[in-house]
């Protein structure tokens, strides 16, 4: 053997004897990083739920629970939702998956992005239809305003309506206050008939004037006073356009005050007096006569009014004088 075998089987033996420690070094770091890769795999990637006092796995987003952990934390199952019917759009411990949202077409709705087992579906208008509540609320869409003469000022899109120039709100607005100005204008006028045919008894103010504040002793007279034998100067002071007035004013219907007109067609003392008699009926023969004086006060017929209670004082004080003059006999 030549010195330079001998060297060559020398330099040979030295090579394997520093790399054999080395190599079994790296097989070591091997075998520790793959037992962490498989360590990491087998932990619960997505997070933990609790059960029974066991932390599970949670289910990753696209599946539901189908039975929890017992052992460990990884022996739960999990299943995937069914696609295009249902989604779980995060990770979870639900039992079942959520449905997919159904884009009716009845609702002017169409689908815009279809439905995974990762998410659900998303909706849109269909063309020529807008929605303003937002995709994520809008559960139906409406048709867009069309613009005639006026033109569009701003165009339908998807989440608004048409805005059109203001010559047709213009125009509405004119027709609502025209039709509030005529509605204005009849009622004024109804009002204006009805006060100036004196159906009811209206004061200064628009209203019904308030009674006068009449003493007590100036109405005594009155109370308990049989009108029967004053209706004839009653009705002659009266006359047929306040006695109507009287009756309108006490509630009397315009059918039953015309009738008396219609009795006496040509004898307008007899309609006042005929008319007269029925209302004292429906008033009472004993009250009749306070009610009279207090409803032509609220008419402003203050004069009228003085004039009945002198009729009714003064035959009453002649009634009674004749009355002591038969007692002293």
């Amino acid at each position: 053997m030549n010195k330079y075998t001998f060297l060559y089987i020398l330099c040979i033996l030295c090579t394997v004897r520093l790399t054999t420690p080395f190599n079994a070094e790296r097989s070591s770091q091997d075998i520790l990083i793959t037992s962490k890769l498989r360590t990491k795999r087998q932990s619960c990637q997505d997070g933990t739920y609790q059960h029974e006092g066991m932390a599970c796995c949670l289910c990753a987003a696209g599946q539901h629970l189908e039975s929890h952990c017992s052992v460990s934390p990884e022996d739960g199952t999990c299943v995937y939702c069914e696609e295009n019917r249902t989604y779980n759009s995060d990770p979870n411990s639900l039992d079942s998956c959520e449905p997919c949202t159904s884009c009716d077409s009845k609702a002017n709705l169409e689908v815009e992005d279809r439905c995974t087992i990762f998410k659900d579906s998303v909706c849109r208008c269909q063309q020529g239809h807008y929605c303003n509540k937002g995709k994520e609320h809008c559960r139906a869409c409406y048709p867009c305003t069309i613009c005639s003469e006026e033109g569009i000022k701003v165009a339908c899109s998807a989440t608004n309506n048409t805005i059109c120039h203001a010559f047709k709100e213009q125009r509405r607005n004119l027709a609502v206050v025209f039709v509030l100005t005529t509605v204005l204008l009849v009622v004024l006028i109804v009002i204006i008939y009805l006060w100036r045919s004196n159906k009811y008894c209206f004061g200064p103010n628009g209203g019904l004037t308030e009674l006068p504040n009449r003493s007590s002793e100036e109405m005594q007279p009155l109370r308990g006073v049989n009108l029967w034998p004053h209706l004839p100067d009653i009705a002659k002071t009266l006359g047929w356009r306040d006695m109507k007035q009287v009756a309108e004013c006490s509630g009397m219907t315009h059918t039953a005050i015309e009738s008396h007109q219609l009795n006496f067609p040509n004898d307008s003392q007899e309609q006042c007096s005929s008319l007269l008699r029925a209302w004292v009926e429906k008033e009472g023969m004993t009250t009749a006569s306070v009610t009279l004086v207090q409803t032509l006060l609220r008419m402003k017929k203050k004069v009228k009014a003085e004039d009945i209670m002198a009729i009714i004082s003064n035959k009453e004080d002649g009634v009674t004088g004749q009355n002591s003059g038969s007692g002293q006999v």
